[in-house]
């Protein structure tokens, strides 16, 4: 049997350290490879959903914008609507004030008659009127802060919010002397209460008066709705004077 000399020996081991040293240089590589392998699908997946969070952003932006010019040309179109709900009340009046006149003139021409009197214009007091209906205010009058537009709108009255259907009375005695559709405000109800002072009744979902009829204080005269766009069943509740929208709180 043939010996291995010590010489060998050292060479056969050193070869055996090499060769061992080399299959940990190559474990090591497959290793560092599987790692970068990983790293790679790791940042090509975070990229993916870096992409998929910006168009998110992008849209839910756009969206945003495409809403805040909704509710802009709302307002716009609700500045307007104002002006016209101005316009029929004084037309109403004075319809109502050549009736008036010429019942006067009537009267003038019977002895004893009295000369025709001016109606003064009522002024704000509490208690005059009350409220149409039981509800939480969600607006009140004047400049309201809208955070989604980053702006103040000005709110010509109150909003009441109502179950759908809920019963709308008269805040005061009075005469019917608009019945219609405005846009913006949807269905309306405005009365006439004496003294160059209306209230006004929006978002209706059903009137249940006629027009010239003379309405009791706390008479049911329509149903609360969403008429005008509104998103949830409420009251938009209005006192003018002279045709300009006042607060109603004055007057509550």
């Amino acid at each position: 049997m043939a010996c291995i000399l010590k010489d060998d020996a050292d060479i056969i081991k050193q070869v055996k350290e090499q060769v061992e040293f080399v299959k940990k240089q190559k474990d090591s590589l497959e290793n560092k490879k599987e790692i970068t392998k990983l790293l790679e699908q790791e940042i090509a997946k975070e990229k993916e959903n870096i992409e998929i969070s910006a168009e998110a952003k992008n849209k839910y932006i756009a969206k945003i914008e495409e809403e805040k010019k909704k509710q802009l040309a709302i307002l716009e179109e609700l500045e307007k609507s104002s002006a016209q709900i101005m316009e029929i009340i004084e037309l109403a009046c004075q319809e109502r004030e050549k009736a008036k006149q010429a019942q006067q003139q009537a009267q003038s021409k019977q002895p004893g008659a009295e000369a025709a009197r001016t109606e003064p214009t009522l002024q704000p007091k509490k208690g005059i009127f009350q409220l149409p209906l039981k509800g939480s205010i969600i607006s009140n009058y004047g400049q309201q802060k809208q955070p989604e537009l980053n702006t103040y709108v000005f709110n010509s009255g109150i909003d009441i919010s109502a179950p759908l259907g809920e019963a709308i009375r008269g805040a005061s005695f009075g005469t019917v002397i608009y019945i219609g559709n405005v846009k913006g405000y949807g269905e309306i109800i405005i009365l006439d209460h004496g003294g160059n002072v209306v209230t006004l009744y929006a978002h209706l979902s059903k009137v249940l008066i006629k027009m010239n009829e003379q309405v009791a204080k706390g008479q049911i005269i329509g149903q609360v709705g969403t008429s005008g766009g509104v998103p949830t069943p409420r009251l938009h509740f209005e006192v003018r004077v002279e045709g300009k929208p006042v607060n109603p709180f004055d007057w509550l």
